[in-house]
């Protein structure tokens, strides 16, 4: 759950605005967060940075998790879709939140995106348009 230890590290600029909807945006942070924790270990470090580029407010998560192949990077957004390693197995979940996650992200204007840790794990980011 959410007490397991994690070494959690913020790492975000200030002065980033965006036009988010108040209502299901912590709906994003949580299920991307708690996806951290469930597919990585006890004292691992997971990595939340809020950053712009080119007018994009771009928030990521990153883990030193088990990492998600290249086959089903191209899945885990699509419904009750989960990933096929006996690593995540053991893991609880229906296959819906980063589905949510998808659509919420498209609902707020922005998209959602992984990609590889490295050395190991994944990171997630959410990027939406900037506000100037």
């Amino acid at each position: 759950g959410l007490r397991d230890n994690r070494k959690l590290t913020l790492d975000l600029d200030k002065n980033i605005y965006a036009e988010l909807d108040r209502f299901n945006f912590p709906s994003i942070l949580l299920n991307l967060y708690e996806n951290a924790v469930k597919y990585s270990a006890p004292g691992s470090a997971v990595t939340i940075k809020l950053k712009q580029e080119n007018n994009r407010a771009i928030l990521s998560i990153a883990d030193e998790g088990v990492g998600i192949s290249a086959e089903d990077k191209l899945l885990i957004f699509k419904k009750f879709y989960r990933a096929g390693h006996e690593e995540t197995r053991s893991a609880k979940g229906t296959g819906l939140g980063l589905f949510i996650v998808k659509n919420l992200s498209i609902l707020n204007g922005g998209d959602i995106s992984v990609r590889d840790n490295a050395p190991k794990g994944s990171i997630f980011e959410f990027t939406i348009p900037a506000a100037s």
